[in-house]
């Protein structure tokens, strides 16, 4: 198995860079693009007196982590477009779980930009007057979780496109709006005003890239998030696990 694993990751590495390096320029544009204008208004800020729970310090540690381990923090596969092309079919005909198949071939597709975006820029990190160095080794688990739990909520978001009879842009959509709010990756839990963190913080999406940001900047404690983090896990795998069987023959029909 672990060898069907690594080949899988291996073919998504060369099917991501198939193209060359300038086929993933554009990505690593935009993910640019992202950072610099948002680094900009923390800096702003510390300027201008801010105060909040955290400091422009961590904010700016927070949004420079958060674009280098995008592609982890918030979890997207291909199953958001199953049920319009023969990746559905294709997943059931190979000897190998269709879970197994989603992770390794994600990550797979994770290396180049790791390699290509995210080594480069944390290198560059001290040039830019950002620390990068976590404050808590806890952030090595509660990364582990939230990837962990991302590919529980993809697999339960499949299972809504396969319900709702494959409009899988809509799903897709809703999906990226509805998990970019509330994990916390783009707004940190911690600067929202009446109190409003501490909801925000033990909702299931908060356990996502969120949690990891906040151990990994020290805003949060271990032991307010890595708890929670298993919880959900527990319960989001049972949950995408039973309802993703229950949800297999209705994937296949659609594909005739």
């Amino acid at each position: 198995m672990i060898h069907k694993i690594m080949a899988t990751a291996q073919m998504a590495v060369r099917g991501r860079t198939g193209g060359g390096v300038l086929y993933l320029m554009p990505d690593i544009l935009m993910k640019v693009v992202y950072l610099v204008p948002v680094m900009f208004i923390w800096r702003t800020l510390g300027e201008s007196g801010y105060e909040a729970e955290m400091s422009v310090e961590q904010l700016l540690s927070y949004t420079y982590v958060n674009a280098l381990l995008a592609d982890l923090t918030i979890v997207e596969t291909y199953l958001s477009a199953w049920n319009y092309d023969t990746r559905s079919m294709e997943a059931f005909t190979r000897p190998m779980p269709v879970f197994a198949q989603v992770i390794s071939r994600t990550m797979g597709e994770w290396v180049p930009m790791l390699l290509l975006f995210s080594l480069p820029m944390s290198l560059a990190a001290p040039l830019l007057g950002v620390r990068i160095l976590p404050r808590t080794l806890w952030a090595l688990p509660s990364l582990a979780l939230s990837v962990s739990l991302g590919f529980a909520f993809e697999f339960l978001f499949c299972c809504v496109t396969i319900r709702l009879h494959n409009v899988s842009w809509i799903t897709y959509v809703i999906r990226s709006a509805v998990v970019s709010f509330f994990s916390g990756t783009v707004i940190p839990f911690r600067i929202l005003p009446f109190g409003m963190d501490r909801w925000f913080q033990y909702q299931p999406f908060g356990s996502l890239g969120g949690a990891f940001l906040s151990l990994y900047v020290g805003s949060a404690k271990a032991l307010e998030v890595i708890p929670a983090q298993i919880i959900w896990n527990i319960v989001i795998w049972i949950a995408a696990a039973v309802w993703f069987r229950k949800s297999r023959e209705r994937m296949v029909s659609f594909g005739g």
